[in-house]
């Protein structure tokens, strides 16, 4: 699975987490209309406190997992971007220093690249 797709995958999870949270304290907040005591109030706000937290902790460590990935993705696209000029390099040394000889075909993949 590459980074980018683990990356939305995060980014769907938490936004999907702040819907059912949503909902969760909209059914709450429907069932305690029923019992309009101080204690119901309460109990309820204590819940979404919670649940914020939780929800404010699964953010943070989304937000520290996209960090990390594109971190990474920036490191491979370097290291990328290095091999590709290996390769040219290579390829002129080859054409030079060892004249009549075919170097090795590019594969298609890199054609583009190279």
């Amino acid at each position: 699975m590459s980074p980018m797709t683990m990356t939305l995958g995060g980014i769907v999870g938490v936004i999907l987490a702040g819907i059912f949270g949503y909902l969760g304290a909209r059914l709450a907040r429907a069932s305690s209309r029923e019992s309009n005591t101080t204690d119901n109030w309460s109990e309820m706000f204590k819940a979404n406190e919670a649940q914020l937290a939780r929800m404010d902790t699964r953010i943070t460590q989304q937000d520290e997992r996209i960090n990390r990935l594109e971190s990474m993705l920036r490191d491979e696209q370097k290291r990328f971007r290095l091999a590709i000029m290996f390769i040219r390099d290579l390829l002129r040394w080859i054409e030079h220093h060892v004249p009549g000889q075919q170097p090795p075909s590019v594969p298609d993949s890199l054609k583009e690249e190279v």
